[in-house]
Formats: C-alpha cells, structure tokens, sequence
C-alpha cells in the first residue's frame, strides 16, 4: 500500500514539473517579440542595400523607410537578418526604419541619414594623367560610387567598376587611369548605386604607359624582356627560357598581369604557352590565342599557374602567332605581399608570422600596409591589434581607433605600422591579430 501511495505521489509530482515547463516555454515563446536590432549602413542613397539585424524577422512582410515609402521586396538570410535594397522618395530628413510582420511592427533604435553624393574638386590639374596614374576625386559621401567613365580612343567609354579603384572612402577616390583612353583634355562621369551620374571638372589624360620611360618605383609593369624578333608564321616559335628574362624583384604568382608591346601593322595572331604547352588565358574567354586587329599594339592577360612553374623552374615561355614584331615582355610589380588567399576573419584570426613571406621586404614601423578584401556592397566590420593586443592607429570615426566600419564597396585600405606591429610581424609568434566580418584576400606593403 505504502509503495502504491508512492507511486501515485512521483507520477503526480512530474505531471505538474512537465505542465510547469511547458508552461515556461510557452511564456518563453510569448516574451520573444518582433524586435530591430541594427540598421547598417546608416547612411544610404536609393539603390543602397540595407541589412537588418533582430529577432523574429523570418516573417516580415514590409520594411518603411522614412516619409512612409514602403517596401516589399525582402531578402531574408536568416530568423535574424533581412535586406532590401534603399527605394526612391524616402524623407531628406531621414529618420527611423519600422518593420512589420504578422500585424506587430518594430522600430529601428538608431536614426537612418541620406547620403548625397558630391564631387567637389579633382587632381591633378597641373600634369597629364597617364596610364595606371590616378585621377583623384575629392568630396562628400563618394563611398556610393561604383564606376567610373574613362573616354576612349575608339569612341567607346571605357568603364572602371569601383572594386578596382586605388582607394574609395567617403571623402575621395583615387581611380587608375586605363588603358585605351583617348588622350587630351577629357572629363570623366562618375556613377553611384542609383544610377545617377557626375560630370567630373576637366582634366588632361596622356595615352603614355607610367614608368615606360622612368626608373620609377611602386607598383608598375616593369620589363622582363626586350628586343625585337618578327614572328611571321606558325612555325616561328620564341622559346624563352626563364635565363633570358629578368624576373628580379618580381613575386611571380597566378593571376600577375603580363603585357606583350609588337608592332602589328597589318593585324596578328598571338599565341603564348608555359614552357609545357600549357595554355594560359590570353583572349579572356579561355585560349591562348587572340586575333589582334591593325594598329592595335598590346594584350595583357594573367599568367596561368602552368607559366608560374615554368618561369620559376627555369623553363620560362613559348611565344608564338604570325604577322607581328615582337618588341617587349613586361610584367606587372606589386607591392610586396607578405600574404594571399581568402579568410574570413571572424573574432578572432591570430595571423601567424610563419605565414608571413618576408623574403622581399622587413616591415618596419611608418611603412604603409594594405589590406585587399572580397568586394562587399554592405559595411564591414575591420579591427586589427598587433600580436601582443597592442592597438596601431588605423583612423578616426569608428568605435576606437584600431575598429573601424569600412564603407560599402571600400575594398582595401592602407594605414601605417605602428611600432607593436613591427616588432610582432618581425617574430616568431602571432604576428597580428585580426578580427570582424571581413574577407581578407592580401595584405600588402607599399614599397617605392
């Protein structure tokens, strides 16, 4: 009897402990509301896109932008993260995003502004701009521009997407001027996210190539052969071996720009392999061989990994076509890297300084570093300490002076090495330590 009261009494005593905690997740259920979180970026044009950050957002139905403009059309990435892209009309005032969903609505806790973009001036004036120089555009809110328009000598604009600008910020681009433009004096049309676009003040460009003619340093083509060798059919080949190419202070990899200078007079083929028949892309859509039309006097394309080995083995490359001069072989020097290839930081990446290639330069204190990153059309998070959590000067504007919010679209950026990272970069340990939602893809040293 005693063992069947017990009984009874511990089947009862869990029936209430189960209705108690479904009980508490229900609450708990109930207590999780629709909620804004962070609004990024702050600062927006029309056609910016914008990520929403909170709780229970897989079912919003509509974002309000400020002065009631309303939009439909989500990308949800998650229970906890939206984005839509900027609309048209919203308030110049600007003011707070609402969200809905399910009959509940939610305010975002931080106020959105209204970008305006605003070339003011640009540089320089008082010299040409030659190829692969840079045209510098000072002004306001220029993080939203995302091309550039060159005049081209064919009467073609020549378009510059904004991933392949010197520098973006919101204060100035720094654009390289291409190949193909049309010399003399010229205005270049900006464009931002929108698709309005700028009329930038005159400026004169120059169709000569920087560091042609000059021993000049920084990152240039630089010849690694020159002469002159008519090749005037199939069976004309050029074996190039790695010993007849200077190829010092080069740091050869898969992806460096090689550029070959002929005289075509007439229109050419031009055909170029690894010392192994390998078959790099020379014509941008996979072959090794590229019809050039008369007058036209240059290709430049990425040397393969194929080209890689060979140069480095000592091999070199096989140079052939029919109908041209062959006059020069250039490649393209960067700065020195001292790492390459993708990785997302998260909190945190501790950079070890075995994977540091410093065979070409020491790093050194007031050296100017450059880090490349994946494009990225919304903020990014970028805070760096050296090994020992030492924290360098990147800039000013962001939560410290060493975590900083890169812009929409700003896909690299330079700053100088402060003492810490000298010394830890220099080590044997963690030579630095990297942390935020970027992907880093080089890291770099400006050398003149």
């Amino acid at each position: 009897m005693i063992k069947k009261h017990i009984l009874v009494t511990s089947l009862a005593l869990l029936s209430i402990m189960l209705v108690i905690s479904c009980s508490d997740d229900d609450t708990a259920g109930a207590n999780h509301q629709l909620e804004v979180k962070s609004v990024l970026p702050i600062k927006v044009i029309e056609g910016q896109v914008v990520t929403i950050t909170g709780t229970d957002l897989d079912e919003v139905s509509s974002v309000i932008f400020p002065g009631n403009v309303v939009v439909n059309n989500i990308t949800k990435v998650g229970n906890g993260c939206i984005t839509v892209t900027t609309p048209a009309g919203i308030a110049a005032e600007g003011g707070t995003i609402t969200i809905e969903a399910n009959g509940e609505s939610a305010e975002s806790p931080m106020l959105l502004t209204i970008g305006k973009p605003e070339p003011v001036r640009v540089a320089p004036l008082d010299k040409e701009i030659k190829i692969n120089e840079c045209l510098e555009v000072y002004g306001s809110d220029l993080e939203f521009i995302t091309k550039a328009y060159f005049p081209g000598k064919n009467g073609d604009d020549i378009v510059v997407a904004s991933n392949l600008f010197r520098r973006k910020a919101t204060g100035s681009l720094h654009i390289y001027s291409p190949m193909g433009i049309k010399a003399g004096p010229a205005q270049v049309v900006l464009e931002d996210c929108s698709g309005r676009k700028y009329t930038l003040p005159e400026i004169t460009l120059s169709d000569e190539i920087s560091g042609e003619n000059e021993e000049t340093g920084g990152e240039r083509y630089v010849p690694i052969w020159q002469d002159e060798v008519y090749i005037y059919d199939w069976a004309n080949w050029q074996y190039l071996s790695s010993d007849q190419l200077n190829l010092e202070d080069i740091q050869i990899h898969e992806g460096l720009m090689m550029r070959l200078t002929f005289d075509n007079p007439d229109g050419a083929s031009v055909c170029v392999c690894d010392a192994n028949w390998g078959t790099p892309n020379v014509d941008g859509q996979g072959n090794n061989t590229v019809w050039v039309a008369a007058g036209i006097t240059q290709i430049e394309f990425p040397i393969s990994q194929g080209m890689v080995e060979t140069l480095n083995a000592g091999g070199g490359i096989i140079i052939g076509g029919g109908n041209y001069t062959l006059k020069k072989i250039e490649l393209f020097r960067e700065y020195p890297t001292l790492w390459s290839g993708e990785y997302t930081t998260g909190w945190w990446w501790y950079l070890p300084a075995s994977e540091l290639n410093l065979s070409a330069i020491t790093p050194e204190a007031g050296q100017i570093i450059r880090f490349t990153f994946v494009h990225h059309d919304a903020p990014q998070t970028f805070c760096l300490c050296d090994g020992w959590w030492g924290a360098p000067y990147i800039r000013d504007g962001g939560e410290s002076d060493n975590n900083i919010t890169l812009a929409a679209g700003e896909d690299f950026l330079e700053f100088e090495i402060s003492e810490g990272m000298a010394t830890t970069m220099n080590g044997t340990e963690t030579a630095l330590i990297i942390g935020g939602d970027i992907t880093i893809t080089k890291i770099q040293i400006k050398k003149d």
